[in-house]
């Protein structure tokens, strides 16, 4: 069965409670179209085996050119066009073998091992943050912090720099920049609008780049432009790649911190749970995953024409996979919509599967592990300081779910 859907998407009370439509979605249809602006009509996969076939079949699913083609109105400016050309660079916008030499020049940075080299790094930025907001709270006399400004964010994107050798003081210039980016939904009038946010960056990123060919360091970018791998990669390969790292290696993880607290302050059962069985957290990180992990939507497109879950998908038809759908698909989790840090049946999807697995999901599980438990151990009586219902949720891009700011008293 197949329906059209009339979902908008980009509607901030859509992007604030998705899972009462896709709960909708699953069980009226095996899969809906729903209409992009600038794309016209798209797929919207929401079941969980339709979502994991799509995501395990590279041969008959593509994220190549995903930018390019198909792209409506003529991208004009050269601002524009080197926008779009930069995101068909990304490592995950191609198909092996060119995703798989991308990959393997940056997967030894993430192995288990090296990431859990990093924990004493990541324990102990996590207590300078919290020292920071206590005192900020002694000196004015309010205890309170906005976790996504104070935590969620300097966390992760310091440990990627650190990781990659970007100078710290250039950590608010790449929240700007990354809030440009995280708007971005891959069409031509997009491109145009953030060309003039984006392109600075671009130019801040060649320079680092150069600076670091001059004088190489103990770091990500220098082993990237090594002379024994100058062939590796092209000069837009290189500043996509870095682009791609430091974007994905903190705002997937800002988003998870994020809307795990607010998992937690909403399930005060779990949260108390928590708090007695401090070595359940590592569990507890893969259900915040499921339950409302930072990824919501990956795009592919039909190489061939394809069956999937009865549904009957063209050549070159663009396929959106929703993995917060799935990842709440009673035919796979008991009581999906229930948080519970005890469950067992973890197969969540939340980091994606195949060839295009989250490169940095290590990297992300590790600093969720101990940021929220630093969180909890040192805060142990934290709430919101708003309303639920006044909460911001950031504009999506068809990509990311995460919160804009969550108030918290303590």
């Amino acid at each position: 069965m197949t329906t059209t859907a009339k979902v908008d998407l980009f509607d901030p009370g859509f992007n604030a409670d998705p899972h009462a439509t896709y709960r909708r979605l699953r069980e009226e249809a095996l899969a809906c179209r729903v209409t992009i602006p600038d794309r016209g009509e798209v797929w919207l996969l929401t079941r969980h085996a339709d979502v994991l076939a799509v995501l395990r079949d590279d041969t008959r699913f593509s994220t190549r050119a995903m930018v390019s083609q198909g792209a409506g109105a003529p991208v004009v400016s050269p601002g524009a066009r080197g926008v779009m050309a930069l995101f068909d660079s990304f490592m995950s916008s191609n198909d092996p073998p060119d995703h798989t030499r991308l990959r393997a020049l940056v997967q030894k940075a993430f192995t288990p091992r090296l990431v859990e080299e990093m924990r004493g790094f990541v324990q102990d930025l996590a207590d300078r943050l919290l020292d920071a907001v206590h005192e900020r709270a002694d000196a004015t006399g309010h205890r309170s912090m906005d976790l996504i400004a104070d935590y969620a964010f300097p966390l992760p994107v310091t440990v990627i720099m650190n990781l990659l050798g970007i100078p710290e003081q250039d950590r608010e210039d790449l929240r700007r920049w990354s809030r440009a980016l995280a708007r971005f939904d891959r069409s031509p009038a997009s491109a145009e609008a953030l060309t003039g946010e984006l392109v600075p960056y671009l130019d801040y990123v060649r320079g680092l780049l150069e600076a670091r060919r001059r004088a190489p360091g103990d770091d990500l970018l220098s082993a990237l432009v090594a002379p024994d791998r100058a062939d590796s990669l092209s000069e837009t390969e290189l500043v996509s790649m870095t682009f791609g790292l430091t974007f994905a290696g903190h705002e997937t993880t800002t988003h998870l911190l994020g809307n795990s607290v607010l998992a937690l302050l909403e399930h005060p059962d779990q949260l108390a749970r928590l708090r007695t069985d401090r070595d359940a957290m590592r569990w507890a990180v893969e259900e915040f995953l499921r339950y409302d992990g930072p990824i919501e939507l990956r795009r592919r497109i039909a190489l061939e024409d394809v069956e999937v879950g009865g549904v009957q998908i063209r050549r070159g038809e663009v396929v959106l996979v929703s993995l917060a759908a799935a990842d709440r698909d009673p035919a796979v989790f008991d009581a999906p919509d229930r948080l519970d840090i005890t469950r067992e049946d973890t197969h969540h999807v939340a980091f994606g599967r195949g060839v295009h697995a989250c490169l940095g999901a290590p990297l992300a599980r590790l600093e969720a592990e101990i940021a929220l438990s630093t969180l909890l151990r040192r805060m142990p009586d934290l709430r919101l300081a708003v309303p639920r219902d006044e909460l911001q949720w950031k504009p999506s891009g068809l990509h990311l779910r995460g919160l804009a700011a969550l108030p918290l008293r303590f």
